[in-house]
């Protein structure tokens, strides 16, 4: 089997050693972690060395990484990992659980992580670097742009398109035939009923201001609906 390094060692890449050891493709060599003290995760393999060192694991024939950074609230940091893993030639390849079902017509792009239970339909397109995290369903002829993260449980219904670097949180519902713009926010537990402009925020929760964003919503209770 050929091998591999995963980026960081937080809960995120643990998801992803998980995926890979259940998967039998690729051999983990280790971590890639800048702060080793400060990452808090039980480590199953070593320790590779941190960025810096990216460019000598891969002359000393490593050529696959995995990135193990979660979107934690923007997607700057992968996207900024990415650039860097690319600029030096490393393969993303797609990791995908066994357990998700992907339908033969689905395209998925480079170093995409498919979670657990994960359900991606006919006709889906998964752009580069997006996370489809466990449980989540992405149903027939929907579009997630590049860096964009669908978390747990949540729900794309068909012929939705969602833009770059957007996170849709945990078990929320973005209704049939929408379009979510770049940059966005649809809060953990919402039912989006309409569009959201580029860097929007639809959110159960207090207030959020400043950044740039156009705050769409404001929702005080559970089960919000927009």
């Amino acid at each position: 089997m050929e091998k591999i390094i995963v980026i960081g060692n937080g809960g995120h890449a643990a998801s992803i050693v998980d995926t890979l050891e259940s998967g039998h493709v690729y051999d983990i060599a280790g971590y890639i972690v800048n702060d080793a003290e400060n990452e808090g995760m039980p480590m199953r393999y070593p320790v590779l060395g941190c960025d810096d060192d990216l460019e000598n694991i891969f002359k000393n024939g490593i050529t696959n990484a995995a990135v193990g950074i979660g979107y934690m609230g923007k997607s700057k940091v992968r996207e900024k990992l990415w650039t860097v893993l690319k600029k030096i030639g490393y393969i993303l390849p797609t990791v995908c659980d066994p357990t998700a079902i992907v339908s033969k017509s689905a395209q998925i792009g480079e170093g995409c992580f498919i979670g657990k239970g994960a359900i991606i339909n006919s006709n889906a397109v998964i752009e580069k670097m997006c996370i489809i995290n466990s449980g989540a369903i992405v149903e027939h002829d929907c579009l997630v742009g590049a860096f964009s993260h669908i978390s747990v449980g949540s729900i794309l219904c068909g012929n939705v398109n969602v833009g770059d670097s957007t996170f849709v949180g945990a078990n929320a519902t973005v209704i049939q035939g929408l379009n979510i713009g770049k940059g966005c926010t649809v809060g953990a537990g919402c039912t989006l009923r309409k569009d959201l402009a580029d860097m929007s925020i639809y959110i159960d929760g207090q207030k959020h201001t400043g950044g740039g964003y156009n705050v769409i919503g404001i929702i005080l209770h559970r089960g919000c609906a927009a």
